[in-house]
C-alpha cells in the first residue's frame, strides 16, 4: 500500500477502492472498483468529464442558460443576402429547458 499512499490527493475511500480490486467478485469487480475511484476523487461530488464536442458548439451564459451558433453559416454563403447573412451570424438561445438541462450536464454546469 506504500505506492497509494504518496500521493497526499488520494483519499481513503479511494485507497479502499483500490484495495478491494485485489479479489474480484461479483459486486466489487474491477470495472467497479475503477468506476468507484473515479468518483470517491477527494470526497467531493462525482464529476462527470466535459463533453468536448458539445463544449466546442455551446456556451453557458451567465444566467445559466446555454448559448448556440446558427447553423448555414460556414460555408456557401455568397448568395445569402446581407440581412439573411448578418441574421446567422448571430448567436441563439436553445428552445427547451429539458434539452438545456442535458446540454448543461454534457459541458459540465
Amino acid at each position: 500500500m506504500n505506492y497509494l499512499t504518496r500521493s497526499t490527493s488520494i483519499c481513503s475511500r479511494a485507497i479502499s477502492c483500490l484495495a478491494s480490486m485485489r479479489k474480484p467478485t461479483a459486486t466489487n469487480g474491477p470495472a467497479f472498483s475503477f468506476l468507484l475511484f473515479q468518483t470517491c476523487n477527494m470526497g467531493t461530488k462525482a464529476m462527470l468529464k466535459t463533453n468536448k464536442a458539445a463544449a466546442k458548439r455551446v456556451r453557458i451564459r451567465g444566467s445559466g442558460s446555454v448559448k448556440r451558433n446558427k447553423q448555414g453559416f460556414s460555408h456557401n454563403t455568397g448568395y445569402l443576402t446581407r440581412k439573411r447573412s448578418n441574421n446567422l451570424g448571430k448567436t441563439t438561445g436553445i428552445q427547451g429547458t429539458a434539452i438545456e438541462k442535458r446540454i448543461r450536464v454534457l459541458v459540465g454546469h
